[in-house]
């Protein structure tokens, strides 16, 4: 697989995890940070689809195994955080008002480049 078709690949995950494989308890959940559970299973499946992809790229298993154990922290964290932030603040659950949106935008900017990370170190390695 071409060094940009992995990337492309681990992308092409995170839409499947965060848009199509998403339940919704999971939904629920991310929203307001809680019930961690749900949350816990979302970032779970994020490490899988991740893990999956790069051992099909050719990364070893355990490098594969340590960047998808990365995914699952920082999707966990990520989505955690945002749910408590719109939980406190109104306005950021409010799709109407432009802090929805920016927020929504530095969330999917984080996992992006968390991605990139995860890349950048299986092609480098």
């Amino acid at each position: 697989m071409t060094i940009i078709l992995v990337l492309i690949s681990l992308i092409i995950c995170h839409y499947l995890a965060d848009f199509q494989l998403t339940t919704p308890s999971m939904i629920a959940a991310k929203a307001k940070g809680s019930p961690v559970v749900p949350i816990i299973s979302h970032a779970a499946v994020h490490a899988l689809l991740i893990f999956l992809c790069l051992l099909i790229a050719g990364t070893a298993w355990e490098l594969s195994s340590i960047l998808a154990g990365i995914e699952f922290i920082t999707h966990f964290i990520i989505d955690s955080l945002k749910g408590r932030l719109t939980a406190l603040y109104p306005t950021l659950a409010d799709m109407q008002k432009k802090p929805y949106w920016q927020l929504y935008g530095l969330d999917q900017f984080l996992h992006i480049l968390v991605i990139i990370i995860i890349w950048y170190s299986a092609i480098t390695s």
